[in-house]
């Protein structure tokens, strides 16, 4: 029970941090949107441009709770911190490969995000436990 509480409070961070990244690169994207109109106008706060990779992003880090679950539960099942961590390098690495070779928008956001969702598991599950 320990192992599954652990790894939803580590979810929990993660995702909390995750969510908040989203937000604020969100915003600098509006601003930046906003800029390069004439004029440099601004854009009212009804009518933010939204884009559905930062949507995406935003589900996958608030998500993380899950991720946190899934997480524990794989290290009930190992139960060394050491090969925990390294699993979880190699898991971040090659989705990073196919984020990298996927033709996606905003890719280098999504493979911030997914390597901290996953090393941030990885180190934060059997830290907290």
């Amino acid at each position: 029970m320990q192992t599954v509480i652990v790894g939803l409070l580590a979810g929990f961070v993660v995702g909390v941090i995750c969510v908040a990244y989203v937000f604020i690169r969100t915003r600098r994207f509006i601003a930046a949107e906003s800029a390069s109109r004439p004029g440099g106008e601004v854009l009212p706060y009804s009518e933010e441009v939204t884009s559905s990779g930062l949507m995406l992003m935003t589900v996958v880090g608030s998500g993380s709770l899950l991720w946190g679950f899934i997480g524990a539960g794989l290290y009930h099942v190992i139960q060394d911190d050491g090969k925990f961590f390294v699993l979880s390098a190699i898991f971040a690495a090659l989705l990073n490969v196919w984020i990298g070779l996927s033709k996606t928008t905003f890719t280098l956001d999504k493979m911030l995000l997914s390597t901290f969702i996953v090393l941030g598991l990885g180190a934060l599950i059997p830290w907290l436990i």
